[in-house]
């Protein structure tokens, strides 16, 4: 079976839930304060070994602290194997402040020890890479290090995810490193960024990503679903319709479904509606890593669709 490794940032997050947003000189008080662990890496890893995938590796960094401590052990009590997570006493944890208004997130990070994975430490975590394993990568370690570790991953054969986020300027290499990547999972923003592009059509996002040589392009477009563009295939697939309450851990909770499914060679919808779902029942409960769905609960609502064929 594939292992899956996940490279990424490992971020406590602090979310509050709020009736507005926060101006120069107020104060709004919380309704509901919710404490988690997350971080791309984290959450994607998590949903991932949530929903059965047996073999999931994350490579990071945390601090000597006690957040970084207990991120570990939720991370240990998940099946997650740590054994390639770094606890650095010269860097803090990183942390996250999320603000919470009407189900939708806003952002504050503080990265310190997921900002400090190098070369070194990736060359070590991958060192028993394998060809068919899956190694997905996000944007909130620098890009040098995510164009080291896709090429690696291309080297030993495995297959290469990259979910561009967050996304927050355009690097010039971004373009040149494409290439080494089999699948992508972006949204529509970040598709427009990756291209430098204003276009508001998915189709023509997708082409021109596709253009770079990258395998698959699967665009997830919020409350619309998301849609896969694989050679000559594009296959839709509408949201479920659940009421909201944080949709702060929803892409992960997608991505991390997404790479199971991969990992299983299930059929294209397949994969999709399983994602969908993951992503739907995250945004009904609050947090990051708290909000992420079990299998048994994946399965039931795609059972009761019937959008899984």
């Amino acid at each position: 079976m594939p292992r899956i490794y996940v490279i990424g940032a490992l971020v406590y997050d602090i979310v509050f839930d709020v009736p507005d947003w926060v101006a120069p000189n107020q104060a709004v008080h919380a309704s509901q304060v919710t404490l988690s662990p997350g971080g791309k890496a984290l959450n994607q890893a998590t949903a991932a070994r949530r929903l059965g995938a047996e073999d999931v590796r994350l490579v990071g960094c945390v601090g000597a602290d006690v957040f970084g401590a207990e991120m570990l052990a939720a991370l240990r009590r998940e099946g997650v194997n740590v054994d390639r997570v770094r606890q650095l006493r010269s860097s803090r944890t990183s942390i996250a402040g999320i603000i919470v208004k009407d189900s939708l997130p806003g952002f504050i990070g503080a990265p310190s020890a997921s900002r400090v994975v190098s070369d070194d430490h990736i060359r070590q975590a991958l060192a028993d890479l394998g060809e068919g394993d899956i190694l997905l990568l996000d944007f909130e370690i620098p890009q040098p290090q995510v164009l080291f570790a896709l090429r690696l991953g291309r080297a030993a054969g495995a297959i290469t995810v990259l979910n561009p986020a967050p996304f927050f300027a355009r690097d010039a290499f971004v373009i040149d490193y494409l290439r080494l990547v089999d699948v992508i999972i972006p949204n529509k923003l970040e598709a427009q960024l990756i291209l430098d592009s204003e276009s508001g059509d998915v189709d023509e996002l997708a082409s021109g990503l596709l253009r770079h040589g990258i395998g698959t392009v699967v665009l997830t477009i919020g409350e619309a679903g998301s849609i896969l563009y694989q050679d000559a295939c594009r296959a839709e697939q509408p949201a479920f319709k659940l009421a909201a309450v944080d949709t702060t851990g929803a892409s992960d909770a997608f991505v991390g479904a997404y790479c199971h499914g991969l990992s299983q060679g299930w059929p294209v919808r397949k994969t999709l509606a399983f994602a969908s779902a993951a992503a739907g029942l995250a945004c009904t409960r609050r947090g990051t890593m708290t909000s992420l769905p079990s299998l048994d609960e994946v399965q039931a609502l795609t059972a009761s669709r019937r959008t899984c064929n």
